[in-house]
């Protein structure tokens, strides 16, 4: 039904928004809703470092976090959505799927870093020009990246190789949006690292809202936060 409400323009906006909405927009809702319902937040972000313990279950941690971001961002009021009951979902249903996801993800990085070196180690300076392919190539890959687990959330019937497709196109298309997003995501992330502690109970959720949200924004689809409370809650729940 909301899909005939929004219909995506050659920009990726819906057409009928009351004003253009920018990639800054998406970034400044995403620390708001994090901030405005980061008691919702924090619970699935637990629930998320508790399964992440093992190392190989910590990709399926990862794409149960997503999904319940994305009920959640779904659910304004949040009524509608019980973490514990999507984190599990999410969990066992995409545990080996975001496993070869991870895999996938630092292969191309990996395949990427050794022809840079290759090239780079060559006695000739028009070969080892050719380098800055792989920089172009690393750079495009930094910027889908962020798009993997979105996909794969919206998308459960698609192969890996289909996401990864995907996330790449995207970013060829919108790069400089892509650039605000990636940029913010890393910015976080490496906070994250350096703070630890009590602070990997909110970057990964907030990092899982950014990337949700501007993955819905390059494709044109709703965003619940630019809409009307109520309007939206009548629509989406009719």
């Amino acid at each position: 039904m909301w899909k005939k409400l929004f219909t995506p323009d050659e920009g990726g906006q819906p057409k009928n928004s009351r004003a253009r909405i920018s990639a800054w927009d998406v970034v400044v809702l995403s620390f708001k809703l994090f901030f405005q319902q980061i008691q919702f937040w924090i619970r699935p972000n637990i629930w998320m470092v508790l399964l992440s313990i093992p190392v190989i279950t910590a990709p399926g941690a990862k794409a149960a976090l997503y999904r319940t971001v994305a009920a959640g961002l779904r659910d304004p009021v949040l009524t509608h959505t019980d973490p514990r009951q999507e984190i599990k979902a999410g969990f066992l249903g995409n545990i080996w799927r975001a496993l070869g996801l991870e895999l996938i993800k630092w292969l191309v990085a990996a395949v990427i870093g050794i022809s840079a070196w290759f090239w780079v180690t060559q006695d000739s300076w028009l070969l080892r020009s050719v380098a800055v392919i792989n920089l172009y190539g690393f750079v495009l890959w930094w910027l889908a990246i962020g798009y993997l687990y979105p996909i794969a959330n919206e998308k459960p019937k698609s192969s890996l190789l289909q996401i990864g497709k995907a996330a790449l196109w995207i970013a060829f298309r919108r790069p400089f949006e892509s650039m605000l997003f990636a940029v913010v995501s890393t910015l976080l992330h490496l906070l994250g690292l350096v703070l630890l502690g009590p602070i990997l109970l909110v970057v990964p959720a907030l990092r899982s809202i950014l990337h949700l949200q501007g993955y819905w924004y390059l494709t044109g689809q709703v965003i619940p936060g630019f809409m009307d409370l109520v309007e939206y809650t009548e629509k989406y729940y009719d």
